[in-house]
């Protein structure tokens, strides 16, 4: 075993995940070892638009970028015994979770 015993050894048996623009772990780690930016930075026009004022985007840790996941609208409520209601607030992490 040499100097490590098994109590020291990991074995990784699978992975999964979900990444902004790239649709599985092997994407994601392409896109990551190219250098490739997945997080969408807006120009002061679309952060306006979107309806952030003034006042917040003077804010020193603003930042006008989001890393956005796709097919979030595609959460399937119903198998999960939740209301449409209850869906449309429910927090895009726990939603994440669920899947």
């Amino acid at each position: 075993m040499g100097s490590h015993g098994i109590k020291d050894q990991v074995a990784i048996v699978g992975m999964a995940g979900r990444f902004p623009q790239a649709a599985n772990v092997e994407e994601f780690w392409q896109k990551l070892a190219g250098g490739v930016e997945s997080v969408r930075f807006f120009t002061p026009e679309e952060v306006r638009a979107a309806g952030v004022g003034e006042r917040a985007m003077a804010e020193p840790g603003f930042v006008a970028a989001r890393a956005s996941l796709e097919d979030v609208d595609l959460f399937d409520a119903e198998f999960f015994q939740i209301t449409p209601r209850e869906a449309e607030i429910l927090d895009p992490q726990h939603r994440l979770f669920l899947e």
